[in-house]
């Protein structure tokens, strides 16, 4: 059967909201969506079910006059680690996801501006809040990936001065310090940020092309 390109274009669409999971008639969990397609969801979950439990989820969609409630029967097909990707037993429709289709397929750049947005306001929380919503990882994740980048930015800083050196003026110490607070500002506000959200998308796409979701 051929796949046309609206399906193609939302096999995996960013999709950070609050799933209802439903288990043999008891609730299981609120989880945390990453992403979902027309044939499944791929969740943050805790706790998950086993691989082969049959489930049902209740997905909010936001529209024009306020948030629709999908439901949809499925599987689960992959589970651990806290995540867990669920198999819709029948597909939807490209349109079922309305604002959903169009901003995935529409507005990359502004897309694009919402990542950013998303990661000053995890990043400005102490306590990293929304991080799972926002940004589809875990707390953990983003220190870990925020302190291996920051790290870097030390051998990123002294490897250009190090090689230069004989080359580099004598400049005086307060285009020195000027050009040092330039350089920190344009690593955290720039940098920094766009090395850590496309780490965040590989590692969602890995957790997608494991889940089969």
């Amino acid at each position: 059967m051929s796949v046309s390109k609206n399906e193609r274009a939302v096999e995996r669409i960013p999709y950070s909201q609050k799933v209802k999971v439903v288990s043999m008639g008891r609730m299981v969990a609120y989880a945390m969506a990453v992403n979902v397609g027309l044939k499944g969801v791929l969740l943050i979950a805790s706790p998950t079910l086993p691989v082969g439990s049959s489930c049902r989820v209740t997905l909010p969609v936001p529209d024009g006059e306020g948030v629709r409630r999908l439901e949809a029967e499925g599987t689960v097909v992959r589970s651990g680690a806290g995540a867990m990707a669920i198999q819709f037993a029948d597909a939807f429709e490209p349109s079922t996801f309305g604002p959903l289709f169009q901003k995935a397929t529409g507005a990359p750049h502004f897309a694009l501006l919402t990542a950013y947005q998303n990661y000053f306001r995890v990043s400005r929380n102490q306590d990293l809040a929304d991080c799972e919503r926002l940004l589809g990882v875990s707390k953990r994740t983003f220190r870990t990936t925020f302190y291996i980048t920051f790290a870097s930015c030390i051998s990123l800083a002294i490897l250009p001065v190090w090689l230069f050196r004989d080359a580099i003026p004598p400049y005086p110490n307060w285009v020195k310090i000027v050009l040092s607070f330039t350089y920190g500002a344009i690593w955290l506000a720039i940098i920094q940020p766009t090395l850590d959200l496309t780490v965040f998308r590989v590692l969602r796409q890995r957790h997608s092309s494991r889940s089969g979701a």
